[in-house]
């Protein structure tokens, strides 16, 4: 099975919210080792505004990233995009991939 080189540090947010009775739920950080691979980084003007949108593909292996609405890295916190994907070699699950981004302006 391939290695996976997870070379940067990354907290995941998990949990948080409130429960049924409308109580804060808090949430827990949970710092894991994982790659993070630029995509893009997109600069717009909108009404009069500069805006900048950057894009990364976060690989991790642990599963409890499906729970995961931000992630924290370098001092910033990034939105996932959409749902980690889970990826499988040879019959096995090997690693999930997700899209993070980050807004500015």
């Amino acid at each position: 099975m391939p290695r996976l080189l997870l070379r940067d540090s990354v907290t995941l947010k998990i949990g948080g919210g409130r429960d049924e009775n409308d109580d804060p739920i808090p949430a827990t950080n949970v710092p894991i080792r994982a790659a993070v691979i630029p995509i893009s980084g997109d600069t717009q003007a909108m009404r009069g505004r500069s805006t900048t949108l950057t894009t990364y593909r976060l690989v991790v292996a642990d599963p409890r990233i499906e729970q995961v609405t931000t992630v924290l890295w370098r001092g910033k916190t990034y939105t996932l995009e959409g749902l980690p994907m889970p990826y499988r070699v040879g019959g096995r699950h090997h690693h999930f991939e997700v899209l993070m981004s980050l807004g500015q302006g």
